[in-house]
Parts: structure tokens; C-alpha cells; sequence
């Protein structure tokens, strides 16, 4: 077969770590090729962040109508569901044609179909990588080459063959996302972030929800005392949470289908959602054969640089170490083009944010209270209540909490987390005073503008020496 084109870089993958090194890269002066075996976008864009929170932003507004605020009675309201589904595509349909955009303005060369490395680079001989696409339109085949080779493949939920998932009443995340209708109830296995997101969305449009998770709590990987105050506001929703179970089978049946425990017990909902986590999407790619070094959990080993065993062989994304989320991806993507550009930068997670869109919503960045990281570091914990703060009053949003961790020699901030009124935004202005390694003083003497919830920020940071403002701690006046 003869060889088609010759790139600089290859990309597999168009996802928010594939799209984002090509677009990176294409800036960089580098010719390049990427190949997408779906939508551009990726599980973010089409089936992930951007729709679940189309749908999460309108289960929010219909819950102030529903709750009311103050001086406002809404007697009568309706929607319908199938316009809302209509929306979400709106959305994703301008978000993915963006990126089709930006890829055909910077001269990106973009293949549908699946891709498979036929053979590797090889830096010292400078010999180019070989890559076979077989493409979607006509199943064809092509071959190009390239000098250097990122993989940024993501990933898919995960299956049990047990769960029977039959993508019609017994589905994963990807499913839910497009049916027409609110079910009457639903059963949702697994109370990590996808199951705890749905949750809340499905109960807000008035579906019966249960929770069945097999840990002895939901969101386990997240703070002790974020996953207890997620726990009492879900359950106070009349959301059934359902710990320490371990589901035996599902099956299609009764008005849709049914979950049995392996305590015999039997669970009949409309729909059963399956979120128990999600699979690598490197089955296909022959990394195998070409000798790419992967770990025990099969995600592709990789350096600071994000480079493989294999010179001028770069991975990004959920195929990594590291959690699967898509701005994480984004920074592997434009690490690795950076490097491959000669910059020799390092990646570095120690400021990752990461948020979970419950009502409030949940915001973390860095450290939190049991992380193994916290082991050798002495450090103290500032705390500042929104039910204190004058613009979440003003707002009705007085439930939540900020939570900050400073390290006590430096009194460097080193992680915090919370739950409130756009915790998420409250986590980003953290987030970048820690990436500039900042400290109590630098949160103090930021003049936050009055009022914002912002100010929780500084009121936190500065609880963690006793000495917020806004709050009585005995601490101070200790002689």
C-alpha cells in the first residue's frame, strides 16, 4: 500500500486531549493529521460534559420554579422534555462544528475512520511511524507516515456482561443523554460522579430515583465530608441511596427492567442506568505489537514529557495516569505538542481542578483531607460557611462550604474543596493561586470585589490561622 501523505504529527483521536495537540501543534508551525473514528469533540462534547450540563443547567432553573424564591409563587409551569433533548443537540451540534472549524483554518488534515500503527517512529534512523486508516465513508484503506505519533484515544463506559446493557432500557451514559422521555423512575448503578450528575438531573424533572452502590459510600474517591453533605442534600431530594449493595444481574422485563441484588432482592425501574466506571479505548491501535509499555490497569505508560518507551510516540487523556477528566486531557494534549516542538516542558497535576455538578455544585482542586500526598506534610484546615457570606444570602444559595488546606511551615495553600453556588468558578481562582505557588498572604491581599461569593475564598484561606474576618474563632483571642 502506498503511502498517502507525511505529517509531522499524527493524532489519533479528536477528543478534548486530540483536538486540543492538533490545534496546538498546527500553531507550532507542525504539519498534521488526525484521525476520528466518530464525532470531533470526543465523549466531552457529544456524549459528556457539554450535554450534561445542558441538561443540568435546566433541571436547575425548574427547580426554582418548582421551590420558588422569595416574594415569587409560581402557581403553573410545564416543559417538554424532548425540546430540552432538542437544545442539547443544538449545542453540541455548534460546539463540534467549532472545532471542525478551527481544525480546517489551521490546515489540520482530518481522516474518519479508525486508525492502527503499523509501525513505529524511529528517532535515531529518522524513520517515520506508519499509520493504516481504515476509513468510515467506504471502508477503505489508506496509509500515511509521521514522524511523531500522539494517542489520545479516551475512553468508554465500562461493561459487564452480567448487566445484559441493551442500550434501550438497561444504558450508560452515552444512552441517556438522547432518550425522549422522563422515565417514571430509574435505577442508577453506581454512586460515583456520573451517577450522583443523573441523579440529580432525573429527580429534578420528577423521576423516582434509587442509587444502588457497591462502596459504603457515594462519590468514595472525594472528601469524607463532601460525600456526607452530598448524601443528606440527595436523600433530602427524596433521592433513594442504597449503599454497600452488590448488584447480581440485570434483565430486561416488567416495565423495563429489573435489577437483582445478590441478596435476592429484586428492583423493577423504567430504566436501569449502568455508571460503574469506564474502559481504555486501546484495544485496537496495536500498541501491542509495535512494543508501547502499558501498566497494570493497561493505560499507557508515559514520562513527564508525556512520551512513551517508544521516541516520537506522545499519549494523552484517559489513556494516561491520572483522573479521566477532559481538561486534564487538554493540558496532556498541549504538553505533548510542546514537547514534540522542543520546548521540554513538564506536566505537572498538583492544581488539577475538578468539579461535580450536584445541586450545589462541588468544586476541588489539589489535596483534600485523606489523600495519601498529605502523609509527610503538616498542614491546617480553614473552613467559611456561605450561610456567613452577603451575596450567597442575597442570592438564596446559603448551603455550602469552603474548605481549604494550608501547609503550616510556608502557609502555602496546598488543595482545597467545597459545595455551594458556583463552587466550580470559586475552585478556578484557587486553582490558579496555587499554580503560582501562592500562599495565605497572596489570598488576603487579592482585593476581591463586594459582594461576590469570591470572598468565601480569602475568608477560608485565612480560617486556617484562626483569623477570618467574617467569623468568630475562639483561637483569636486566646492570650
Amino acid at each position: 500500500m502506498n503511502i498517502m501523505d507525511n505529517f509531522d504529527i499524527c493524532v489519533i483521536g479528536g477528543g478534548p486531549a486530540g483536538y486540543v495537540a492538533a490545534l496546538k501543534s498546527a500553531l507550532n508551525g507542525m504539519k498534521v493529521a488526525i484521525i476520528e473514528k466518530d464525532k470531533l469533540g470526543g465523549t466531552c462534547l457529544n456524549r459528556g460534559c457539554i450535554p450534561t450540563k445542558v441538561l443540568y443547567s435546566k433541571a436547575k432553573f425548574l427547580s426554582s420554579l418548582k421551590s420558588g424564591v422569595s416574594g415569587f409563587h409560581i402557581d403553573k409551569y410545564n416543559y417538554n422534555y424532548e425540546d430540552i433533548i432538542n437544545y442539547k443537540d443544538e449545542v453540541v451540534s455548534t460546539l463540534v462544528g467549532g472545532v471542525g472549524k478551527l481544525l480546517k483554518a489551521r490546515n489540520v488534515n482530518v481522516f474518519n475512520g479508525t486508525a492502527f500503527i503499523v509501525s513505529a517512529p524511529v528517532k535515531k534512523d529518522n524513520i517515520a511511524a506508519v499509520i493504516k486508516i481504515k476509513e468510515n465513508n467506504d471502508n477503505s484503506e489508506i496509509e500515511i507516515a509521521a514522524s511523531n505519533i500522539i494517542i489520545a484515544t479516551g475512553s468508554s463506559p465500562a461493561m459487564i456482561p452480567a448487566f445484559h446493557i441493551d442500550h434501550e432500557n438497561i444504558i450508560t451514559s452515552d444512552e441517556i443523554l438522547n432518550i425522549k422521555s422522563v422515565p417514571e423512575d430509574i435505577a442508577i448503578i453506581g454512586a460515583g460522579v456520573i451517577g450522583c450528575e443523573f441523579a440529580n438531573i432525573f429527580n429534578e424533572f420528577n423521576s423516582k430515583v434509587t442509587m444502588l452502590e457497591l462502596l459504603p459510600s457515594i462519590l468514595s474517591t472525594e472528601d469524607k465530608e463532601i460525600s456526607k453533605f452530598t448524601h443528606k442534600i440527595l436523600t433530602s431530594k427524596n433521592i433513594e441511596i442504597r449503599t454497600s449493595v452488590e448488584v447480581a444481574d440485570i434483565s430486561a422485563g416488567g416495565r423495563g427492567a429489573v435489577v437483582s441484588l445478590k441478596t435476592g432482592e429484586n428492583i423493577e425501574a423504567e430504566k436501569v442506568l449502568v455508571s460503574i466506571g469506564r474502559n481504555l479505548n486501546t484495544g485496537s491501535l496495536g500498541l501491542k505489537e509495535i512494543g508501547v509499555e502499558l501498566d497494570a490497569k493497561g493505560k499507557i505508560k508515559t514520562d513527564a514529557h508525556n512520551e512513551t518507551n517508544i521516541p516520537g510516540i506522545y499519549a494523552c487523556g484517559d489513556v494516561i495516569d491520572g483522573p479521566m477528566l477532559a481538561h486534564k486531557a487538554s493540558y496532556d494534549g498541549v504538553i505533548a505538542s510542546e514537547n514534540i516542538a522542543g520546548r521540554k516542558i513538564e506536566k505537572n497535576y498538583s492544581a488539577l481542578p475538578w468539579s461535580i455538578y450536584v445541586s450545589p455544585p462541588i468544586g476541588t482542586v489539589g489535596l483534600k483531607e485523606g489523600d495519601k500526598g498529605l502523609e509527610n506534610i503538616k498542614y491546617r484546615v480553614g473552613r467559611f460557611s456561605y450561610a456567613a457570606n452577603g451575596m450567597a444570602l442575597a442570592m438564596e444559595e446559603k448551603e455550602g462550604f469552603l474548605k481549604v488546606l494550608t501547609e503550616e511551615e510556608t502557609g502555602r495553600i496546598i488543595g482545597a474543596t467545597g459545595i455551594g453556588a458556583d463552587m466550580p468558578e470559586l475552585a478556578a481562582e484557587i486553582t490558579a493561586i496555587m499554580h503560582f505557588n501562592g500562599t495565605i498572604n497572596d489570598a488576603e491581599f487579592t482585593i476581591h470585589s463586594h459582594p461576590t461569593l469570591s470572598e468565601i475564598v480569602p475568608e477560608a484561606v485565612l480560617d486556617s490561622i484562626g483569623e477570618a474576618i467574617h467569623k468568630y474563632n475562639p483561637r483569636m483571642f486566646k492570650k
